[in-house]
């Protein structure tokens, strides 16, 4: 029972020891936390915005009174890559249907026949059509506010209305 006694005493020393220790460590320093501080910053900023295209004509053709096509021309200060095209939203591929010139701001120029509006949309006889065109940034959704005109369509020999762009 000697071999537990000093055990226990032994114990009881290391365990005293550890407290006096404890008990005569300094208290912890009070400081401020960094997200207390009562200086901050301000400042404003503005989202970019893309240039809108202008339209500088919408031309009709047409043989005896029915219509044979269109041609739209506009500029913008950036080239064709993103510019984007629409007759009533479908998108006309620029690369078979828009010329660029120019070397910034760019000038566009499109000639649509009614063929390929009929392949585009079907038959527009008699209808009104929404124009667009508008700037894009590659690689995002951005977009310009769009430069818009109204195609309306006769019908056969005109007698559905009148060939205009406006």
């Amino acid at each position: 029972m000697r071999r537990n006694a000093r055990a226990r005493i032994l114990a009881g020393v290391v365990g005293l020891a550890v407290l006096v220790a404890v008990g005569s460590t300094p208290a912890v320093q009070m400081t401020d936390a960094a997200f207390t501080d009562s200086e901050y910053a301000a400042g404003s900023f503005t989202a970019a915005t893309l240039a809108k295209p202008v339209v500088t004509s919408c031309t009709v053709t047409s043989f005896l009174g029915t219509f044979t096509g269109f041609t739209i021309t506009w500029t913008s200060p950036y080239p064709k890559v993103q510019q984007r095209f629409s007759i009533n939203n479908v998108v006309v591929d620029n690369n078979a249907n828009v010329t660029q010139t120019g070397s910034g701001p760019y000038t566009f120029s499109s000639t649509i026949s009614s063929g390929v509006l009929n392949t585009l949309l079907g038959s527009l006889l008699g209808s009104t059509n929404a124009v667009k065109v508008e700037a894009t940034y590659s690689g995002t959704s951005w977009t310009s506010t769009p430069a818009t005109r109204s195609l309306s369509v006769g019908g056969l020999l005109g007698l559905g209305g009148n060939n205009t762009c406006t």
